[in-house]
C-alpha cells in the first residue's frame, strides 16, 4: 500500500487543498492523510472539501516550532508515518506547500527494494555526508518502523529538523544501495526531476514544471509577491499537468 501523509496547519489551507488534489491525481490508489495542527487547526470549510476528495483527516498536539522542528516534532512525525505501517508499504511525507506530480518513483519503491527515496545533497563540511530536502520524500515502511524505533530513545537536539533527521536516520539503519537521493535540479544538473518554483523569474511558467517529479513553492519569494499567490501557482500547474489547461490547442 502507498500512505501519503501531508503536514499543514490553518496558514497553509488553500495550498493543502492543491497538493491534496495533486497527490491524488499522481498516486490515485494512494491513502492520503491530512495531519493537521490542533493549535493553528485549517478553517471547516477546508477540512470539508478534504473530505469530499476521499482524504483522510486527523489532528495533532505536538509542538511544530514553525517549521516542524525539535524532538517531540521529530517524533510526532515518524511516530505517525510509521503509525499504520506494513512492512512493504511506501509512506510519502510531503508538506502543503508542494506538488507531487509523478507517481512513478514511488510505485518504483517496492520493485527496487528502497527505504528512502529522496532528492539530497552534499553536506559542504562533511563531503562524503548526503542529506535530503524534505517537502517530499517517500520510505519503505520497514524504514518507518525501525526509524521510530530508534529515535524514541535518540538524543535529539531542540530545534532539529525533521526531514534532517529522519532521513540521516534512516542512512544509518540501511546500506548504501537501498538509499537514493538524486540531485535536483540546477542550470548543471538539467535532468534532474525534483526542483523549486522560480520566483524571481518573469519567464516562468507551469509548462516548463509539468515534467518535475516534485515541485516546492515554499522557497523564498520576492517582496511583491504575496503568499496567497503560492496556491494561485500551485493550481496552474496541478491543473496543466492533469488536466490540460493552459496547453495550446
Amino acid at each position: 500500500m502507498i500512505r501519503i501523509y501531508l503536514f499543514t496547519y490553518a496558514g497553509d489551507a488553500e495550498e493543502a487543498l492543491v497538493c491534496v488534489r495533486c497527490a491524488a491525481a499522481a498516486l490515485p490508489e494512494a491513502v492520503i492523510t491530512v495531519v493537521d495542527d490542533s493549535a493553528a487547526p485549517l478553517p471547516e470549510r477546508v477540512r470539508s472539501v478534504l473530505m469530499l476528495t476521499g482524504a483522510r483527516y486527523c489532528q495533532t498536539g505536538w509542538t511544530r516550532n514553525g517549521n516542524l522542528r525539535g524532538p517531540e516534532c521529530v517524533r510526532g512525525i515518524i511516530s505517525t508515518l510509521a503509525g499504520e505501517a506494513e512492512e512493504n508499504d511506501v509512506i510519502v511525507k510531503i508538506d502543503s506547500d508542494t506538488l507531487l506530480l509523478s507517481g512513478g518513483w514511488v510505485r518504483d519503491m517496492q520493485r527496487n527494494g528502497l527505504a528512502l527515496h529522496a532528492s539530497g545533497y552534499q553536506v559542504p563540511s562533511h563531503p562524503s555526508e548526503r542529506s535530503a530536502y524534505g517537502p517530499c520524500y517517500a520510505i519503505s515502511g520497514r524504514a518507518a518502523r525501525l526509524a521510530a524505533e530508534e529515535l524514541m530513545k535518540a538524543d535529539i537536539p531542540a530545534l532539529a529538523p525533521e526531514d534532517l533527521t529522519i532521513c540521516r536516520t534512516i542512512q544509518g539503519l540501511f546500506p548504501p544501495e537501498r538509499i537514493r537521493l538524486d540531485e535536483p535540479w540546477t542550470p548543471f544538473n538539467r535532468e534532474g526531476k525534483w526542483t523549486a518554483w522560480n520566483w524571481f523569474s518573469i519567464a516562468v511558467t507551469p509548462q516548463k514544471y509539468a515534467d518535475f517529479w516534485m515541485v516546492t513553492f515554499g522557497n523564498p519569494r520576492p517582496t511583491n509577491i504575496p503568499k496567497s499567490e503560492r496556491a494561485r501557482a500551485m493550481d496552474a500547474l496541478f491543473r496543466y499537468r492533469f488536466h490540460g489547461e493552459g496547453k495550446e490547442g
